[in-house]
């Protein structure tokens, strides 16, 4: 199994300490783990880390590598978040520190005359003000050549109609297939909670994303794919990853990314498919 979206205590708003993180994911089957806490960024400096934090993360995934040899393989990354005018000081610490893999992820979202938008703000995402900057964001952060990977991009699922989303999305498809970057499978969408049509309540037990129906697409544009947990607590590693596999297997899924130097490798599926894996899931689209 590969997780290459994981979080540890660095980020502030997740629990367990990088050991305690592989040792779950060792446990949970996970053979290939990234590390990819929040990096340093102007907003939000309370849920990431610290700039003064980074050689001591770097130094415990170095000791967990040591300590766990040859029971998994453990990666270093970050993941970044991306605003427009913030390439320089992303390109900064990607100078400065040597990573296996750069996660780009658009969480927060400036507004004319209101208070910025995160992403999980459910009742605020299907704004047509909001929605116009998202996805001109999510533009900027393919276009700028910094990251390996868009995280979660379909993140919106949780609050938006599909359609919606889809019609957002497609004018990026020929620009994220030309810039060689990696669409994330994101499991955590399987575990998080989504609004419904028409009361808009807040529910759990949906798929919300990764969108299904945007994968065949992805296919077509030849884009490469990443799969990962996006765990903030050690029992979630590598939740979700392989029952994700399994559904979107017939929809055309055949390979799995990783990055190791920044450089991809691609796996197919059906070594990555443990036999007799059930599906768990329980279909469902967050505001269809």
């Amino acid at each position: 199994m590969i997780d290459s979206h994981s979080h540890t205590c660095y980020s502030k708003h997740a629990t367990g300490s990088v050991n305690e993180l592989v040792r779950a994911s060792i446990e949970a089957g996970v053979s290939i783990l990234t590390i990819t806490d929040h990096a340093p960024f102007p907003v939000d400096v309370d849920n990431r880390l610290l700039a003064g934090e980074l050689d001591h993360y770097f130094a415990d995934i170095e000791q967990a590598r040591t300590a766990y040899h040859g029971e998994i393989t453990i990666l270093q990354g970050l993941e970044f978040d991306y605003m427009p005018g913030t390439e320089a000081f992303t390109r900064d610490l990607l100078a400065r520190y040597p990573l296996d893999f750069a996660i780009g992820s658009c969480h927060y979202v400036e507004m004319p005359d209101e208070p910025m938008v995160k992403v999980w703000e459910l009742p605020r995402l299907a704004a047509e003000v909001f929605l116009d900057r998202y996805f001109a964001n999510l533009e900027g952060l393919v276009s700028c050549g910094l990251f390996d990977a868009v995280g979660h991009a379909d993140t919106l699922l949780r609050g938006l109609p599909e359609d919606v989303f889809l019609r957002r999305f497609e004018p990026l498809l020929a620009l994220l297939a030309h810039s060689g970057m990696a669409f994330e499978l994101n499991t955590s969408g399987l575990r998080k909670s989504s609004l419904t049509s028409p009361t808009a309540q807040e529910v759990r037990g949906l798929w919300s994303y990764p969108s299904q129906h945007l994968l065949p697409q992805l296919i077509a544009h030849n884009v490469p794919f990443t799969i990962g947990s996006d765990t903030h607590a050690p029992e979630d590693a590598g939740a979700g990853v392989a029952e994700l596999m399994r559904v979107l297997r017939p929809l055309g899924l055949e390979r799995i990314s990783y990055y190791q130097g920044r450089r991809r490798i691609d796996v197919d599926i059906d070594i990555l498919l443990p036999e007799g894996t059930s599906t768990i899931l329980k279909q469902g689209a967050a505001r269809s």
